[in-house]
């Protein structure tokens, strides 16, 4: 008989596991289940059958007294748990530990739904065992903004709302709102974000460059040194570009909310310079990018409203692990000035053979101009330009402007009627920064994109970015799912007590 006294745990355990498994997955008739509780069962029946007469004698005895206390507390303890758990399901709250927040949205983001006016209801399609990183996204989406809702669909189970909303693969987003809609396949929160900007503005501000002078190629996204994917971005942002021949036209058209000029070795016309003051002067808004030794003819149009833009090169001095500090011309940048484009923007940027950009001793009244980016108290501005390009020398001087130094700046003009538009410049003195190789590098994307969007009046855009590579995840089928669940909560710990108990059993024998 004493053969059958270890029957009663092991049977226990098996039942506990098998009652467990089916409360979790609702699925009583799965072999992991049936197995568990047939078994259990026959082993706990076994121990019952063998040990009848003990178990009636004990009823009464201290020992059942002190058991059956103990069991009153584990169900207690297991009750409050379950009801702290409830209440926890019941109030979600989430904390991001991790040092980038790869797994909260991002501040435009936030600010994009708290701003929503509109109810805005989203269908995603996805088959029934897919669209967990989907369903994640949208639940981070709905917990900020209750005018944000979504809905999952398996195509195959609705092919007829698929085909009401002329949806044609898997992976699809409907965005609607009210008679509107639009679709996106690229489910990522920026791709959600620039879906949600483009759907909600209620008109798209134009964005001109003005070519003609060698600019770089707004269409090409694979060359380094062109512009297509800030164009991409731009378009991203809701915002529609074109490029503009500034030699072609008598002014810059009135539908130009912003006008941005890059300045190279060739040199603007007179005409073109008078056709940029005009613009100016009636509250135009511009964003100047001036390499060194280049766009000499722009620099008394920037001086008459507060610019002055050195003649020299920014040097850096950077510390490089195991081999010390070398001098370089590639400024990074995380001192910001106190302005709404760098408004809680704390995030470094690297800036490519830059000159100073500062306020001029003299501003005009009514001018006000504020320091945007500043290099570290390690760099300098090289006022020597020949000999660092000639001899790749670099040596400061007296001559020479000790750092932090400012490399961009904003310019607000106070309008002279109350009536008139509120004229707005920005001044940066580097243009490869944000050309393809560099636009994506640490935050040069975001600095650029909140500068244009303070001179278009957009103001709910100024933030920092959805990142385009988020955190790295395994995409999983339900019955890989489902198998991972069973081996990492069911089985690993089964087989642990199961093992205890087996070891418990042979040393007591």
């Amino acid at each position: 008989m004493n053969a059958y006294r270890s029957f009663g745990l092991f049977g226990l355990v098996l039942l506990l596991f098998g009652l467990l498994a089916g409360v979790i997955t609702s699925s009583w008739t799965s072999r992991y289940v049936l197995v568990h509780l047939i078994f259990g069962g026959a082993l706990l029946a076994l121990y019952l059958f063998t040990h009848i007469e003990s178990l009636k004698e004990s009823v009464s005895g201290r020992k059942t007294k002190y058991g059956t206390n103990t069991i009153v507390y584990t169900v207690l303890t297991l009750a409050v748990l379950g009801f702290v758990n409830y209440i926890g399901y019941q109030h979600a709250w989430r904390y991001d530990a991790t040092e980038q927040g790869v797994f909260s949205v991002a501040p435009q983001t936030r600010q994009i739904l708290e701003a929503l006016d509109r109810d805005i209801e989203v269908f995603a399609f996805f088959r029934e065992a897919e669209g967990t990183y989907a369903r994640d996204l949208l639940e981070s989406f709905t917990n900020i903004s209750e005018r944000f809702t979504f809905t999952m669909i398996d195509p195959d189970r609705r092919p007829e709302l698929a085909q009401e909303m002329e949806v044609t693969q898997y992976g699809t987003l409907v965005l609607t709102s009210g008679e509107e809609s639009t679709k996106i396949t690229e489910v990522t929160e920026e791709g959600l974000t620039n879906a949600l900007i483009r759907f909600t503005s209620a008109d798209r501000k134009r964005v001109y460059f003005a070519i003609g002078h060698g600019e770089p190629d707004l269409e090409q996204r694979e060359t380094p040194n062109d512009f297509g994917q800030l164009e991409a971005a731009l378009d991203n942002e809701g915002l529609e570009v074109e490029s503009l021949l500034l030699a072609s036209v008598p002014d810059v058209p009135d539908d130009a909310d912003v006008l941005i000029i890059t300045a190279t070795e060739r040199p603007f016309l007179e005409p073109e310079i008078a056709a940029l003051e005009r613009y100016l002067d009636r509250g135009g808004r511009a964003l100047f990018m001036i390499d060194p030794r280049a766009g000499a003819e722009l620099l008394p149009l920037l001086e008459a409203r507060g610019v002055e833009v050195g003649a020299n090169v920014v040097v850096d001095q950077v510390m490089q692990l195991f081999a010390g500090p070398s001098l370089g011309v590639q400024p990074i940048v995380s001192d910001y000035g106190f302005h709404p484009i760098t408004e809680e923007f704390g995030e470094r940027t690297i800036f490519l053979l830059a000159r100073t950009v500062d306020a001029a001793e003299e501003v005009p009244e009514g001018i006000t101009v504020t320091p945007l980016a500043r290099t570290s108290t390690n760099s300098w501005a090289e006022s020597d330009i020949e000999r660092l390009f000639g001899a790749n020398e670099a040596v400061m001087d007296d001559d020479d402007l000790a750092g932090p130094v400012s490399i961009g700046v904003a310019v607000t003009r106070t309008p002279e009627a109350p009536t008139d538009p509120e004229g707005r410049i920005v001044v940066f003195g580097d243009s490869e920064w944000v050309n393809n190789s560099n636009l994506s590098l640490y935050y040069n994307q975001d600095l650029f994109l909140n500068s244009v969007s303070w001179l278009a009046g957009e103001a709910d855009l100024i933030s920092i970015r959805p990142r385009g590579t988020r955190a790295s995840r395994i995409v999983l089928t339900e019955s890989e799912s489902w198998s991972v669940f069973y081996l990492s909560v069911l089985l690993l710990p089964e087989i642990v007590l199961l093992a205890g108990l087996f070891i418990w059993w042979r040393r007591r024998r």
